[in-house]
């Protein structure tokens, strides 16, 4: 092994190729989403189905992944303006999660006869909640600090954000059995897009689990400390 090569080298190496992977694979979903509605005219359910995959498998997936240190996006960035490239993407992804969900739950009478419908609605639900949350976490006001403290906020925003995410890119994998992908979309084809939205959740959460596995870490030395 040469010298000053370490284990912690060697998987920021290979972090650094995941991530470089899951760039790909999300640049290809965003392609195909906007190809497959394009066709459609971005009519109801193409319509819906571009906005909140769009939102989440694309916008929301690179905000995630905004403070790696392997993101060849933000790598170059201070941490202050990743935390601001974070913020945008995830009100433009956000928002987009939200219109599209509305105009869906606008266009039926019954909306959660389906596991999709069911995870999307919770989907919809956190993600509007996180958008709050984030607000809370990056302006921190002095009514949230007297609640508790940053490391607290930023404890919950990075968990509860990795729930959201989860829920998102969930709905969007039960989307793939749905009457909408089924009739538009080669079958033979759906198989190797729920592998891609399951390799791309993986390779995204890598590092806000870190991340957040970090914070608890700090999170349980500080209760200790207090207990004492």
């Amino acid at each position: 092994m040469p010298e000053g090569y370490t284990k912690a080298t060697a998987w920021l190496q290979i972090h650094s190729l995941l991530n470089s992977i899951n760039h790909m694979l999300i640049f290809l979903v965003a392609v195909f989403f906007f190809i497959l509605a394009r066709s459609l005219e971005f009519k109801d359910t193409a319509m819906h189905m571009f906005m909140t995959g769009t939102g989440f498998h694309v916008l929301i997936a690179q905000a995630m992944m905004s403070h790696s240190k392997v993101n060849p996006l933000t790598r170059w960035l201070s941490h202050r303006n990743k935390s601001r490239f974070h913020a945008i993407l995830q009100i433009v992804g956000g928002s987009m999660v939200l219109l599209g969900s509305l105009g869906k739950f606008s266009s039926k009478e019954v909306h959660f006869n389906t596991w999709h419908g069911r995870v999307g609605g919770a989907a919809s639900f956190f993600c509007a909640a996180s958008i709050v949350g984030g607000f809370v976490n990056y302006f921190q006001p002095k009514i949230a600090l007297k609640v508790m403290p940053p490391s607290e906020l930023r404890f919950r925003h990075n968990l509860f954000g990795l729930v959201t995410f989860t829920l998102g890119m969930g709905a969007i994998y039960l989307g793939y059995y749905s009457k909408f992908f089924t009739k538009y979309v080669d079958t033979d084809f759906i198989p190797g897009m729920m592998l891609i939205t399951g390799i791309v959740y993986g390779l995204t959460i890598i590092a806000p689990v870190s991340s957040l596995l970090t914070k608890l870490k700090y999170r349980s030395k500080r209760k200790a400390e207090q207990a004492q």
